[in-house]
């Protein structure tokens, strides 16, 4: 059966329905965790968290609109759909790609600001994720602008938008595996360092587990594949599309979650949290405390929250 661009917007509507609604166990998590720790406020932590939920939620209406009206408002129109989703210049299409322009800045900067943080608050480090970062907001801005422009007919594949949709796309990837290899590589430096002092609290598995969540890397993979998809002109890159946006609101609350819980290893708030300074106060705990667990789950975790 041949993929035409409905079924895959049929198709990718139905999947981000779906991963919505694990996006939404997970943002229930996320809040509750946000609330316990109330007295500690973290803006950018509540920030990150209310601002995906509000413009997933809505690039969901309007998939869910732009379906309603591609179906059901002309089916005297043979191939209506078709039609439809050939007109990118539609205020629902402009609206969604904003909306999804949008649902990346807000992801961008939090995995920004988390590799920042991770790093002890180093400028030098973050620079040039800081560079594309700022790079991807414009690119961004200049491909829902050139949407607008889009005549019928152009193909979305082949004419000046794919230079602005292609470029966004690797921005994106670019800044997001810098900064995923970043935090990826400083929590495994931090793995490394407390081993000896907490043998046998928490196995490999869980350890790649952290660094998974925690780097944010599954989002750079579905990346990839948007940016295979697109590239190859295949109609399957309307489905990742549709279906992404839940998704980063997933990997990054899930974050969340685990920095708002204190279990997220390299954190830190008040101090640099080098890996020094880690294994110092792990061992001075562990001489005055020895019966207490080392690792995340107990009420005495040694990776100081993120702020």
């Amino acid at each position: 059966m041949t993929l035409t661009i409905p079924k895959a917007e049929l198709t990718g509507v139905f999947l981000e329905s779906l991963a919505y609604g694990v996006y939404l166990m997970v943002f229930n998590q996320c809040v509750t965790v946000l609330r316990k720790r109330s007295s500690r406020p973290s803006f950018y932590l509540q920030g990150t968290a209310v601002s995906l939920f509000v413009l997933v939620t809505m690039h969901l209406v309007i998939d869910i609109l732009r379906n309603m009206i591609a179906f059901t408002s002309d089916e005297a129109t043979p191939n209506f759909p078709l039609y439809y989703y050939g007109l990118y210049d539609t205020w629902e299409n402009v609206f969604k790609s904003g909306t999804y322009v949008a649902v990346t800045v807000v992801s961008d900067a939090f995995i920004l600001y988390r590799s920042f943080i991770v790093w002890g608050r180093s400028y030098l480090i973050t620079t040039i994720p800081f560079m594309l970062f700022l790079a991807d907001i414009a690119i961004g801005i200049f491909w829902v602008y050139t949407l607008s422009l889009v005549l019928p007919g152009e193909n979305v594949f082949a004419d000046a938008l794919s230079v602005r949709v292609k470029t966004f796309y690797s921005i994106t990837l670019a800044m997001n595996v810098i900064c995923t290899t970043l935090i990826a590589y400083k929590i495994w430096r931090i793995q490394r360092a407390v081993a000896p002092f907490a043998k046998g609290n928490e196995n490999d598995l869980s350890r790649v587990v952290a660094i998974i969540v925690e780097s944010g890397s599954v989002y750079s993979a579905v990346l990839v594949v948007m940016i295979a998809t697109y590239t190859s002109g295949s109609p399957a890159m309307f489905i990742f599309l549709n279906s992404i946006s839940p998704v980063i609101g997933i990997v990054f609350s899930s974050v969340i979650v685990r920095v708002g819980m204190g279990v997220s290893h390299g954190d830190s708030y008040h101090a640099k949290g080098t890996i020094s300074s880690i294994r110092h106060r792990i061992t001075a705990r562990s001489s005055t405390r020895p019966t207490e667990s080392l690792y995340p789950g107990s009420n005495h975790c040694p990776f100081p929250e993120g702020g």
